[in-house]
Order: C-alpha cells, then sequence, then structure tokens
C-alpha cells in the first residue's frame, strides 16, 4: 500500500500497527533498497514500512508486499520524528528502524 505522508499512514493504517513486529525502513537513496526490503520480509516481520522520497523505484512485486510512505527523509530529525510518531501510534508491538543497506541480523 502507497501513502502520501506519515500523517495517512497513521490515520489508515491502523490494522498494520496492531501487528508485529514492525521493521522500518528509511531510504535515503536507491542503493540496495530492494534488497533492504526483501531481507526483513525474509526475516520475519509482519509488517514492512518504507519511508523514502517518491524517487526511489521498487519492483511491483515488492511494493504490493510492504507499506510504502512518501517521506522526506533528509529533513532534520526526519528518522527521530517519524519513529516517535509510530511508537505513540502503536505502543504495544516491537519496532525496529534502520537505513537502506542495512540488514538485521538474529
Amino acid at each position: 500500500m502507497k501513502y502520501t505522508s506519515l500523517d495517512q499512514f497513521l490515520s489508515e493504517a491502523k490494522a498494520a500497527l496492531a501487528v508485529g513486529p514492525l521493521a522500518m525502513i528509511f531510504a535515503e537513496d536507491p542503493v540496495e533498497v530492494d534488497t533492504t526490503l526483501r531481507h526483513h520480509i525474509a526475516a520475519g516481520f509482519a509488517q514492512v514500512l518504507l519511508l523514502a522520497p517518491d524517487a526511489i523505484n521498487l519492483p511491483a512485486d515488492l511494493e504490493a508486499k510492504i507499506h510504502r510512505v512518501t517521506h522526506d527523509v533528509h529533513a532534520e530529525e526526519a528518522l527521530v520524528r517519524a519513529v516517535n510518531r509510530v511508537i505513540a501510534a502503536a505502543p504495544g508491538i516491537w519496532l525496529y528502524y534502520c537505513y537502506n543497506a542495512e540488514y538485521l541480523f538474529h
């Protein structure tokens, strides 16, 4: 699902915030966005949220598996503000965040 803003995601995707774990991936550039998303989907995250500029292109099959939010990841404190808003909207779920080309191994 695609959202034009974090506000839209938080108001329309309440079901996505009800089941965790949730991975929030912030894409600053197009480097390894595809593999980062696929890695976290395969790792078992119930929901994967991509926050990225519209210029980041994804294959259609991958786009269908994630929640994509248009977001200015280069704005001051973009990560902190977004993560805090998601925590406030979904306080009971486990949350992980990273940037593109970062991979959680456990």
